[in-house]
């Protein structure tokens, strides 16, 4: 029976976490013996044990260069039978390299792309060390073309394979009765930020156009938190922003949420405003519970609403054209999701079969 380490030294609870918990379960689920190396007391640590998976904690930040670390983590991997060291953290590449050279290669390392590239990386030391990696896998065709263009990694490493989702039969909650559960407006129409409240998500440059807007139906709801481990300076300088404009009886701030699938169901419309947003798991998690998305016009979002449908893209830091998205899609002016490619697509099961061939190496269907 094949091993699997997942390693996740994060302290933040985001779609990175949340994946690497998510494929842990999954290959769990399929008969693997799972691990996950976390933080103690982490966010992600906590989350596995309601979920019942195994952990092996240590005290060690995402960080380069921690060789003993790194040389601790191969012994103990080797010892327990654990061949294959599964991570998303760019900020962990040096570790799992370094757990792959002390290994002398019996444990395979394999990066999940999550986290953009933000240039070019050919430097020698870069190019060295992801020669250590066995597989560099890529959720989305834009990703595996970046990286084949701006790194040397062997081009027989790099796999495409995406984000896993969940389809669960029709017969969820309607919109009213997921706005019941949420206490929130039942007659209004209702714009949903999904995500931490961080500067890259753009939470502001969304609020900075809401209060430009005239319609007195409308409600903007921010659902999220801060980052545990950062500053939480700018959510206190929006909140603040908001609570002395006279909108701010429009604003909800929601929190964080587990039940996602009443936020998304509750919702009229979810903006995705992040620059460059590798992945773009908050649309694919509205898109599967059939929530139109506004996504910014670069990045992971655009890449999937163009391939699948069930939104629109506005322009980069454009209020106007954030405006009019916002107009259209409440008006049903957007390509409809095209429902069964992307459920074929992003489907689970179809997901673990591919890890298990093109990155574990194994035939497959392993496990039905």
């Amino acid at each position: 029976m094949k091993r699997i380490a997942y390693l996740c030294l994060s302290e933040g609870w985001g779609g990175l976490e949340m994946n690497q918990l998510r494929n842990a379960q999954q290959m769990k689920s399929r008969g693997y013996e799972v691990l996950l190396i976390v933080n103690l007391e982490s966010p992600i640590q906590r989350a596995a044990k309601l979920a019942d998976i195994p952990l092996y904690t240590v005290a060690q930040k995402p960080k380069h260069y921690q060789w003993c670390f790194a040389l601790k983590l191969a012994l103990f991997l080797a010892k327990q039978s654990y061949h294959h060291l599964l991570f998303r953290n760019n900020r962990e590449q040096s570790i799992a390299a370094s757990v792959a050279f002390f290994s002398r290669g019996k444990i395979k390392t394999h990066y999940f792309m999550e986290m953009a590239l933000g240039g070019k990386r050919t430097h020698f030391y870069r190019t060295w060390r992801y020669a250590f990696l066995s597989t560099w896998v890529c959720p989305l065709p834009y990703l595996k073309a970046q990286v084949l263009q701006q790194t040397r990694i062997a081009k027989h490493k790099v796999k495409e394979i995406p984000s896993g989702l969940i389809f669960k039969p029709e017969g969820f909650v309607d919109k009213t009765n997921a706005r019941m559960d949420l206490q929130w407006p039942l007659d209004k129409k209702l714009i949903v930020v999904v995500g931490r409240i961080d500067p890259k998500k753009q939470q502001a440059f969304i609020w900075d156009c809401f209060k430009q807007r005239t319609k007195t139906d409308e409600y903007l709801i921010f659902v999220g938190e801060s980052t545990p481990d950062e500053a939480s300076v700018y959510f206190m300088n929006l909140r603040e922003k908001v609570d002395v404009h006279p909108k701010n009886r429009q604003v909800i701030w929601a929190g964080f949420h587990e039940k996602m699938e009443l936020v998304y169901h509750a919702a009229d419309v979810v903006i995705s405003a992040a620059d460059k947003e590798t992945v773009g798991m908050v649309t694919l998690e509205a898109l599967q519970n059939n929530c139109p998305v506004l996504g910014v016009n670069n990045g992971g979002s655009k890449e999937i609403i163009e391939l699948f449908g069930g939104g629109l893209c506005f322009e980069l830091n454009s209020a106007a054209s954030l405006s009019n998205g916002i107009d259209q899609i409440l008006a049903g002016a957007f390509p409809a999701l095209n429902k069964p490619d992307f459920e074929q697509h992003f489907d689970f099961n179809r997901v673990c079969s591919q890890v298990e061939t093109e990155v574990l190496a194994l035939d497959a269907p392993i496990f039905k």
